[in-house]
């Protein structure tokens, strides 16, 4: 069977695995009807103990879950009907004559149950070595252990509507041709997937199961986001009954970003997993006191203040997020131990308890308890003694009442105002009390301060965690994830493309916080941008040992201004005479927020233009407005960097400004500067 008859034989088989996937749907749909039907005509004639309803909403879930299977299973195999595989090994195994070729795809096919599969998934044992080997001696790891053998071919497939568009027969991991042919294709705002150009590197990360922490220090444009999501999909795949997409959070930088990578899991057969800001959890732990500044107000006050107030301001901050600020805490939270209680004699009806009798059961019963969770637990131990000597349960009334007569022994529980005193007892300013918000500087060590003084309630329905652009979290936030996290993880950044000034060494720090569970892994080569954009980026960062994947592609240009007009004149005329055509994505990228609003309003009447802005809930195709660090993440067909000084003239931190612009780009890069 030549490769036409074989894709034409797969295609036929999916055909009418579909049809007969559609009949058991509508057979599912059904009868989850007919049993719904029966449970509210049955209602009011179920036993009063409830086993009828409850086997009754058991065979309901069960039914419900068994359709929603099909309904995965029907949307996979109709993906599918477009291209069934990318890819064939073709493998001898260990002591055999015979040989065996597998087509791997996005997921698994078998016309039935038990069957060989025509298609392997991805993520297949199977499936590794079209990813980690050259033709040759190979092996793989299987249920039943490591398998030896020896690779005699690889084939590479394109098909696009069921039709075989061409096929390579290589000997290397991924052929260049196909990897060259994938990042020519234009960006469309939104992620692509990378199953079919997986790299050795990235594979060895995305199989990892033994490490229960991955640092990964990528290079812009390595692919860290991509390999994170296809390392998730690859665990759910491997861990079904472990392990849901439910369980799975990503900590990601902003709403856009988030929608930006939303359809990934989708397409490689998987649901979509949980997502949220670490600001916005620090907002929702914060909130009962007051409204909480985020990481963009901060960038923008950085950015827009005076040089010598910003760098006092970058100071403030960095201070703030340190280990020795932490330690600071610490020793404050020690020394409330003493400062914060009032302890006298408890006396309610017939129970009685000395002052000495509490203090000893506060320092010594109970002494790993949280200084604010501690009284309720001598409380709570109180109220036992009561109720065995008196051989009768505590009205819950009374309860609370003992509960709280006790916890008034407190000098203070709120915490903010606890905080405001460390500030004060330290020669530092308190927030004001008629604040709006918290400052941004303050919210992470207010939300580190509450885990000490009320405890850590570990996030048990997470099973495993994703950090994305690790290199903008400090200590004092790692160690809070750490306090609020015990699961897997997979942590993921660029210290080259830290949004504040600096480069935090994030490898490092982790190591530190999560100590031998954490693997440090790197990526050093780039897949991204041009071999032209890639070396100019480079250059203006000061990287030396960056690897780049060769495309070739123009050399970026840097086009002088007298005034902001001129500027302005000049993105409109280089993006109107036909130089930006074939391209699905451009940016234009300013350093502050008001310069991309300044810019958007002078463009508007001209182009059809989009602003993103902290507000945005996803990017657009065509042409967007948008500041450096929330096009962190993303990637264009077309980048223009406005307002960026004389290359002369760069300071450090604007280097790094103009790195993370630059390599956003997969084709073009255009530099614009006033004299």
């Amino acid at each position: 069977m030549n490769q036409e008859q074989y894709l034409n034989y797969v295609l036929g088989k999916l055909e009418t695995a579909i049809e007969e996937l559609s009949g058991n749907m509508e057979s599912s749909r059904t009868e989850i009807a007919k049993m719904q039907e029966y449970y509210w005509e049955s209602y009011n004639e179920y036993d009063e103990f409830g086993y009828e309803k409850f086997d009754n909403d058991r065979l309901l879930r069960e039914e419900m879950d068994s359709h929603g299977e099909l309904v995965r299973k029907y949307a996979r195999y109709v993906k599918m009907k477009d291209s069934p595989y990318f890819a064939a090994v073709t493998f001898r195994y260990e002591d055999e004559e015979e040989e065996e070729t597998y087509y791997i795809g996005i997921g698994d096919f078998s016309p039935r149950k038990g069957d060989v599969p025509l298609v392997c998934d991805w993520r297949a044992p199977i499936s590794s070595l079209f990813y980690d080997y050259d033709v040759g001696k190979a092996s793989f790891v299987a249920p039943v252990g490591k398998i030896y053998g020896d690779l005699l071919r690889k084939n590479q497939y394109k098909i696009k509507n069921g039709k075989l568009l061409y096929m390579i027969d290589s000997d290397i991991v991924i052929n260049d041709d196909i990897l060259q042919k994938e990042l020519s294709m234009n960006a469309n705002a939104r992620l692509k997937s990378i199953v079919t150009t997986i790299q050795k590197e990235q594979n060895a990360i995305i199989r990892n199961e033994k490490d229960k922490i991955l640092v990964i220090q990528g290079c812009a444009g390595s692919g860290k986001t991509s390999v994170a999501l296809h390392r998730v999909a690859y665990l759910l795949y491997h861990h079904r009954k472990q392990l849901s997409a439910k369980q799975v959070l990503i900590l990601s930088p902003n709403p856009v970003f988030s929608e930006y990578i939303s359809h990934i899991l989708p397409e490689l057969g998987e649901e979509n997993i949980l997502e949220m800001s670490f600001d916005l959890y620090a907002y929702k732990e914060l909130k009962k006191y007051k409204d909480t500044e985020d990481r963009y107000v901060y960038l923008e006050r950085l950015l827009t203040l005076p040089e010598k107030e910003a760098w006092e301001y970058q100071a403030r901050v960095a201070e703030k997020q340190s280990k020795d600020y932490v330690l600071e805490l610490n020793e404050f939270v020690l020394f409330l131990e003493d400062s914060l209680m009032n302890f006298r004699d408890f006396n309610y009806k017939k129970m009685h308890r000395t002052e000495q009798e509490l203090r000893t059961l506060f320092y010594d019963k109970f002494p790993d308890i949280p200084i604010l969770e501690r009284l309720k637990t001598v409380a709570e131990y109180v109220i036992d003694e009561e109720e065995t000597l008196s051989g009768k349960e505590l009205d819950p009334l009374e309860r609370e009442i003992v509960i709280d007569k006790i916890e008034r022994m407190y000098e203070s529980k709120d915490f903010y105002v606890l905080y405001n005193r460390f500030l004060a007892e330290s020669g530092r300013e308190p927030i004001r009390e008629n604040a709006k918000v918290i400052p941004y500087e303050d919210v992470y060590p207010l939300l580190y301060l509450k885990h000490l003084l009320y405890g850590s309630v570990k996030r048990s329905g997470i099973k495993h965690l994703i950090v994305d652009e690790m290199q903008d979290y400090s200590y004092m936030q790692f160690l809070v994830l750490s306090k609020m996290f015990d699961c897997p993880m997979t942590i993921l950044g660029d210290r080259e493309q830290q949004a504040a000034p600096g480069k935090l060494d994030t490898q490092t720090l982790c190591k530190e916080i999560f100590g031998k569970e954490a693997k440090l892994l790197t990526l050093k080569k780039s897949y991204r941008s041009t071999s032209q954009i890639t070396r100019f980026a480079n250059r203006i960062a000061g990287i030396e040992n960056e690897e780049a994947f060769e495309r070739p592609g123009k050399e970026p240009e840097w086009i002088l201004s007298k005034n902001e007009s001129e500027m302005q004149m000049k993105i409109i005329e280089k993006l109107t005479n036909g130089q930006n055509d074939g391209f699905e994505t451009t940016a234009i990228l300013t350093t502050t927020e008001e310069q991309a609003e300044r810019l958007y309003v002078a463009l508007k009447d001209r182009l059809d233009v989009h602003m993103l802005s902290p507000n945005s809930s996803k990017m657009e195709k065509g042409i967007v407005i948008t500041t450096f660090y929330l096009a962190k993440g993303l990637e264009f067909d077309s980048v223009h960097v406005a307002y960026t000084p004389l290359e002369e003239k760069l300071t450090e931190y604007q280097r790094q400004i103009l790195y993370i612009g630059a390599t956003r780009a997969l084709h073009e890069l255009t530099i614009y500067s006033i004299k």
